[in-house]
């Protein structure tokens, strides 16, 4: 054995060693600092004492030769040879290295002489070849350090006596082992570093002597069962338990903790760590922690393995007294009871892994990351997981795999849902594509069966609580809900209450504020009734005329308070309600505390989880959210009333326009549509099916045949602020059918002149403006106004709304001298009533600008929109959505078309609207989100504002997007994208693409298009827009002939709109005609040449 020391160059090596050390030292030596390189010299004298090592091997090989014999086996004896071949090569590359390092000194003290001797350490580091080398030694000492501990660990003894010296040095030489091939691996992984062959090799051969030679024989495996033949995936998670528990030799005990949802696999991944690890552990361990009787049963079983007393405290001295590495599986610690720090083992000794539903045990884990929330699978792990489960045989069918994907998705990629659905397939009970039906309809039978009245399904009741069994993936959370139910305390029973309002919630994006705006926003719009009802008295004052109410309209508001009296409270769950009368502040308190309270009991039980520590939101598994929804205890008469309360909840989280448009507030209901739409889906389903059981002969408990058809104040109310909610996230037409249906109630009840019922008729009438449904919005505006000035006459509040919304409507649609006669008179009432700063003046203010720029009264619309913006910015915010609006016109404002007033700073207003548009954009894309309507007229708006700065490419290619979106979310009719693609194709003619450009106009300027914008007696001035332009691109092709038909055509359209003659007084009527008359001209031009040329020939 000796000559294969011999064999490794270790000689040769320590020669070159001392040689290139005796060269540093006396560079050192010669030089005035002497710290220079010292990085370099310690590296070298760390080299020569691992080689050192390996030298004194060699030498006591030769005298007393004796690794034969320590070895035991043909196997030990190959890893051994393996080992010292692995050892030459890598020396062999230290030798070389060493070799030029030494001349490469050697070479710089010479070429450099002074030069180097005052230098700093600096002046090698900046040095190519310094820092490589240094990296390169390094790297190599700590492979062979990897190396000569693996001799070490082959040498040692086997013995499986867990008192046994042998083995204590045995695991603390394979410990060590361990962590060196770290080194070497992280080492490899971060530098760049070159012909790494040897090293490389060498950890594969260090590695495989850990294999072959584990820390310590595992002599007791106990588990409660071994680990699934089909576990998948989950490699990050072992990766962190193998961390947490790599160095078995500590002092301390080592505690990791696994938290997540039932059926996440919690108990499996802990097994399968155990298994996969074993060799690291003298005794594998099990305990029971779902209870203390259980808990004591697990340590008895222990104790009688270790020959000691059968029973708790005796099983945990006989672990605290083993000297070699264990693992304790603390299983299921999941109730509230259990006092963790009583089922631990007291000794310093010892990894502890910890299963548990509650989060809060976390703060028992302190080794490696410390704990590990286990959340469902990923997709692709959990669709091989079911495949392999219900033992699909290879190649996998495209049925199987198509529908493990779409089972997996539904069952929200938890295990055992999955392993349950594959039990199903393979037992024959149905095929893949069946399940997700099977299922469906599996719950339902058992909900009939719980719930039928014959008394011959009473005896069937046995047989489907054992049928239930196929749905067993809920058993445990079945016992968690059973357990919330029992229980008296107030927590628990706000616990349930908000389980049944979540499930009908989206399950993600669960935000505590919302439900605390639903306890409180009741007392809010309360106070602010009360502060309108001061406003309105006080602004009655300043009228000439009072206003008195009719009595017919007095009868009606009596009536349905009558009724309103008699109706049942608003369904809430019991902790957003308010019996004791609190007021505003000490409500919220209440609410906020019960609520926290609630939800930390679901928390710990792991049904609900939250997100992340710095919000307040909560999210709810997709399985768990289905189970609470439709488990098949509850009737579908209990769905619906669940259903109902959480609609409820909803609506009232949302403040009855117009108030309630904070910036925080706008984001808040934003995130409220999937919780909306997830609600209003499932009443839809629990409606049909309450139908069908009136049908049935069935009486609906406690809810009345009628609940499906009922629709009242409540139900009008809902509708009215969820129709925000999707206003204002650009679900337009779902918006207006709500609001339609809400107005028709309350024009039902207290009649179309009612405040409330005009005010529902104008919120209708900017949903259908949003649709471009401009004429059936208009009728709906005029009709309000005439209501009110028939019956609260024309200087009322309400009056004075409804004639500025009716105005800014008839400018857009063309009808100028109506519109400037409306806003004239009404802005100066609106000033006289409110104040020039009130919101409502200024609104009306920008919408009389609005009204200027159409005309081109450019410097006007420009002045009138300063100062509403100016307004809005002092009173509302810079940042409230309805300044935005007014930065926005203001800024457009300076966007002008045929102006006779030349702009000297016209680059600079440019540059500054490019600036507020940007401004604009990225305010509406934070707050109304990237595809609002609102949010791509921004960016609409800001590409024409590039153009207008020369960006053509940049402008076309934002216009390009923003049109594919919205055409997809509103329309190709919708004046926005008309609007769109009129600026579209002024861009597409300032980059000469001509063709693509007259392709946009000539669409554009067909009527059909403008069919509910324009009224039937005249054009609408947004086709007259495009006709400009298309005459205009026309021109610049030299198509002079067609330019002039469509100049003609514009001048016939421009005299039909404005209303009063006000189109043959528009600015641009005398510039056209100078455009016809030189067209003319031109074309007379060309003919005569053409005579002239005809002539000639």
């Amino acid at each position: 054995m000796s000559d294969i020391f011999d064999g490794l160059g270790v000689r040769k090596l320590l020669d070159d060693l001392e040689a290139a050390q005796t060269v540093l030292k006396e560079f050192k030596a010669s030089i005035a600092a002497p710290d220079v390189i010292t990085d370099l010299t310690e590296q070298i004298d760390d080299l020569f004492d691992i080689a050192g090592c390996f030298d004194r091997i060699a030498t006591a090989e030769r005298r007393n030769p004796s690794a034969h014999a320590k070895l035991n086996s043909a196997g030990g004896i190959l890893h051994f040879e393996s080992v010292l071949n692995s050892t030459a090569e890598v020396i062999d590359e230290c030798t070389v290295f060493i070799q030029v390092l030494r001349s490469t000194v050697e070479n710089v003290v010479r070429a450099s002489g002074e030069a180097v001797c005052t230098a700093s350490e600096a002046y090698f580091r900046n040095q190519d070849w310094y820092e490589e080398v240094y990296c390169d030694l390094r790297l190599r000492a700590e492979a062979l350090r990897a190396l000569f501990t693996a001799i070490d660990l082959l040498q040692c003894q086997n013995d499986t006596d867990d008192t046994s010296q042998y083995l204590k040095a045995r695991s603390s030489i394979s410990t060590q082992l361990h962590h060196q091939i770290g080194l070497v691996e992280r080492s490899l992984g971060s530098g760049d570093y070159q012909d790494t062959d040897a090293v490389q090799k060498a950890v594969r051969v260090a590695t495989a002597v850990t294999i072959y030679k584990p820390p310590v024989p595992n002599k007791h495996f106990v588990i409660v069962r071994p680990v699934r033949s089909y576990f998948t995936g989950r490699v990050r998670q072992l990766a962190k338990l193998e961390a947490a528990f790599r160095d078995t030799a500590q002092s301390s005990q080592l505690r990791f903790v696994i938290y997540g949802l039932s059926g996440s696999g919690k108990t499996e991944l802990a097994f399968k760590f155990a298994d996969e690890y074993r060799d690291r552990f003298w005794g594998v361990f099990f305990v029971d922690g779902s209870s203390r009787k259980n808990a004591s049963s697990s340590y008895a079983e222990i104790a009688t393995l270790g020959g000691v007393e059968p029973n708790e405290k005796a099983a945990k001295n006989w672990l605290a007294t083993r000297d070699l590495p264990w693992l304790l599986i603390i299983d299921n610690v999941d109730r509230e009871e259990i006092n963790v720090d009583e089922l631990l083992p007291s000794s310093a000794k010892g990894c502890v892994l910890i299963t548990t539903r509650n989060p809060g045990l976390m703060t028992y884990g302190n080794s490696g990351d410390r704990y590990l929330e286990l959340m469902p699978m990923e997709p692709s792990d959990a669709e091989t997981l079911i495949i392999k489960a219900a033992e699909e045989p290879r190649p996998w069918r495209k049925v199987a795999v198509e529908s493990a994907a779409s089972i997996c998705h539904t069952l929200g990629f938890l295990p055992l849902a999955l392993v349950q659905a594959a039990k199903a397939i393979l037992n024959g009970i149905c095929d893949w594509g069946e399940y997700l039906s099977f299922y469906d309809r599996e719950t339902q039978r058992i909900r009939r069966m719980l719930h039928g009245r014959n008394r011959k399904e009473l005896e069937e009741r046995k047989r489907v609580e054992d049928d239930s069994n196929s749905l067993n993936v809920f058993s445990t959370y079945e016992i968690l809900y059973e357990s919330l139910v029992s229980s008296q305390e107030e927590k628990y029973k706000d616990a349930v209450e908000l389980l049944h309002v979540f499930s009908f919630f989206h399950f993600q994006n669960i935000r505590l504020d919302t439900l605390i705006s639903a306890a409180t926003n009741p007392l809010r719009e309360e106070r602010q009734r009360k502060d309108d009802e001061i406003l309105e008295r006080e602004l009655h004052k300043k009228l000439t005329k009072k206003p008195r109410k009719p009595w017919s309209m007095f009868l009606r508001e009596l009536r349905a308070l009558a009724n309103n009296k008699l109706a049942s409270p608003i369904p809430l769950p019991a902790v957003l309600r308010n019996p004791d009368g609190l007021g505003l502040n000490a409500l919220e308190d209440e609410a906020d505390v019960r609520l926290r309270y609630a939800l930390g009991v679901l928390i710990e039980r792991s049904l609900v989880v939250k997100q992340d520590r710095s919000t307040g939101r909560y999210s709810m598994h997709r399985l768990v959210h289905k189970w609470i929804r439709e488990r098949p205890e509850m009737s579908t008469a209990h769905q619906a009333l669940w259903c109902q309360v959480s609609m409820t909840t909803l609506a009232m989280s949302i403040r009855q326009p117009p108030y309630g448009d904070s910036k925080e507030e706008s984001e808040a209901r934003r995130e409220l549509l999937p919780h909306i739409r997830h609600a209003t889906t499932h009443h839809v389903l629990i409606e049909k099916r309450l139908e069908e059981n009136a049908l049935t002969g069935r009486p609906i408990w406690s809810l009345g045949n009628n609940y499906a058809k009922s629709y009242g104040r409540l139900q009008a109310e809902q509708d009215v602020r969820f129709s925000r909610v999707y206003a204002e996230t650009g679900v337009l037409r779902e918006a207006c059918e709500l609001q339609e249906r809400a107005l028709a109630y309350v024009s039902g009840r207290l009649g179309p002149d009612h405040p409330l019922a005009i005010w529902l008729s104008l919120f209708l009438s900017k949903t259908l403006w949003e649709l471009s449904e401009a004429d059936i919005a208009t009728q709906k505006q005029r009709q309000a106004r005439q209501l009110c000035l028939s019956t609260w006459g024309e200087d009322h509040p309400l009056t004075l709304d409804v004639t500025d919304l009716l105005g800014a409507a008839l400018y857009f649609k063309g009808r100028w001298g109506e519109a400037l006669f409306l806003h004239t008179d009404n802005t100066e009432k609106l000033k006289r009533l409110y104040g020039e700063k009130h919101t409502k003046t200024l609104q009306s203010t920008r919408n009389m600008a609005r009204l200027y720029y159409r005309y081109m009264d450019y410097e006007k619309a420009t002045d009138l929109h300063q100062i509403a913006w100016d307004g809005l910015k002092e009173t509302l915010g810079e940042t409230h959505l309805e300044t935005l609006i007014s930065l926005e016109d203001l800024s457009m404002s300076y966007v002008r078309y045929e102006t006779t007033t030349e702009d000297h700073l016209k680059d600079e207003h440019l540059m500054q609207t490019q600036k507020n548009m940007t401004f604009v954009y990225e305010q509406r894309k934070q707050r109304l989100g990237p595809e609002h309507p609102y949010t791509l007229l921004a960016s609409l708006y800001l590409a024409r504002v590039k153009s207008e700065l020369g960006h053509h490419v940049e402008a076309e290619r934002m216009i390009r997007n923003g049109l594919e979106t919205a055409e997809r979310n509103l329309g190709e009719k919708h004046i926005g994208v008309l609007m769109a693609k009129t600026i579209h194709g002024q861009v597409l003619t300032r980059l000469s693409r001509f063709a693509e450009a007259e392709e946009v106009f000539y669409a554009l300027i067909d009527k059909e298009g403008y069919k509910l914008l324009a009224d039937e007696d005249g054009d609408h001035p947004d086709r007259l827009v495009n006709i400009f332009f298309l005459a205009q691109c026309l021109q610049e092709q030299g198509k002079l002939k067609e330019a002039l038909e469509i100049s003609e055509e514009f001048l016939v359209g421009i005299a039909t709109i404005g209303g009063q003659g006000r189109g043959l007084t528009h600015k641009i009527l005398p510039r056209m005609r100078v455009t016809v008359a030189r067209l003319q001209e031109k074309l007379r031009e060309t003919a005569g040449k053409g005579e002239y040329a005809l002539e000639k020939n």
